[in-house]
C-alpha cells in the first residue's frame, strides 16, 4: 500500500510540472518586460471620427483625441478622453471604442439648437442651454430671452406659442421673460406676400404684450383674435399699402389695443 502511494504521488507531481513551469516563465517574462512602455510595443496611431456633424470640426475633434490619449491601445484611459470630448458645449453625446489593431473610434452626438438664449448661447431640441464660445447670429432660430434659470419655463411656453401660431400660419420669431415676469412676443406671417399691402402689415412683425398676470387666457384670447384683426387689416383702403401693425397689446381686463405705424 505504501508503494502504491509513493506511485500516486510521484505522478501528480510530475503532473503538475507544466503548469508550475509555466506560472515561473510568466513572472519572469512579467519582470523582463516591466519597464517596457506599453505604447512602444501597442501605439495608437489612428483616431477615427464618426458623427453628423455641422458645427464641430472632425479634425479638431480627432486632434483632441490625441493630445489625451495616454498608454497604448490597451492601456488608454476612454473614459478620461469622454469626459475631456464632453466639456465642448456642441458635443453631446461621445462614445469610444478600439479598432484592432492600432485605433480608436469616436462617435460624437453633435447637440442641435433650436433658439438662441440671452443672445449668449443657445437652447437645444432638449430644452438645455449651452454657451459655446462664439454664436452665429445667422440662424434661423427664435430668439428666446429671460432671467437666468428660467430658460425651461421659457422653452415650455415657447413650445406652447409654436403650436398655437403655427395653426394661424405664423412663426414666433423672440419671446421674451423680462424680471417681473412679464412675457412679451414677436410673431411674423410664414405666407409668402402676395401683395404689397400684405408685406406693409407684417413686415417686420407684430409686438404682442402679454403681461404678467392670467397670462394664458390672454395668449388664448388673442389667438381667438389674431384672424379677425389681420383680416380686417388688409380689408382696409387703399392707404393700408403705408400702414402696418406694429404692437398688439393683451394687458386689458375685456380688451385690447392696437398700435398702428406710418411707413
Amino acid at each position: 500500500m505504501k508503494k502504491r502511494n509513493k506511485t500516486s504521488a510521484f505522478k501528480n507531481i510530475i503532473k503538475t510540472l507544466p503548469v508550475l513551469f509555466g506560472v515561473v516563465v510568466v513572472f519572469y517574462v512579467a519582470l523582463l518586460i516591466k519597464d517596457i512602455e506599453v505604447p512602444a510595443v501597442l501605439p495608437v496611431n489612428d483616431v477615427q471620427v464618426k458623427g453628423e456633424l455641422t458645427f464641430l470640426n472632425i479634425e479638431e475633434i480627432s486632434l483632441t483625441v490625441k493630445n489625451n490619449i495616454s498608454g497604448g491601445y490597451f492601456t488608454v484611459d476612454l473614459n478620461h478622453v469622454r469626459e475631456i470630448l464632453l466639456q465642448q458645449p456642441w458635443v453631446k453625446e461621445v462614445s469610444l471604442r478600439r479598432l484592432w489593431p492600432a485605433s480608436v473610434s469616436v462617435y460624437v452626438k453633435e447637440q442641435k439648437p433650436v433658439a438662441y438664449w440671452n443672445n449668449e448661447g443657445y437652447i437645444s431640441d432638449t430644452g438645455e442651454v449651452f454657451k459655446p464660445a462664439s454664436v452665429n447670429k445667422k440662424l434661423n432660430l427664435p430668439k428666446l430671452r429671460g432671467p437666468e434659470g428660467q430658460h425651461n419655463n421659457v422653452w415650455k411656453f415657447m413650445n406652447i406659442l409654436y403650436q398655437e401660431m403655427a395653426v394661424l400660419n405664423y412663426e414666433v420669431k423672440s419671446l421674451h421673460l423680462d424680471d417681473r415676469r412679464a412675457w412679451q412676443l414677436v410673431i411674423a406671417s410664414n405666407v409668402a406676400s402676395n401683395t404689397d399691402t400684405e408685406t406693409a402689415v407684417f413686415k417686420n412683425g407684430i409686438n404682442v404684450r402679454l403681461g404678467r398676470f392670467d397670462t394664458e387666457n390672454r395668449m388664448q384670447r388673442f389667438v381667438r383674435i389674431l384672424p379677425a384683426l389681420t383680416t380686417e387689416m388688409k380689408a382696409e383702403d387703399k392707404k393700408i399699402k403705408d400702414r402696418k401693425i406694429k404692437v398688439i397689446d393683451m394687458r386689458y381686463p375685456n380688451g385690447f389695443a392696437v398700435k398702428m405705424s406710418e411707413a
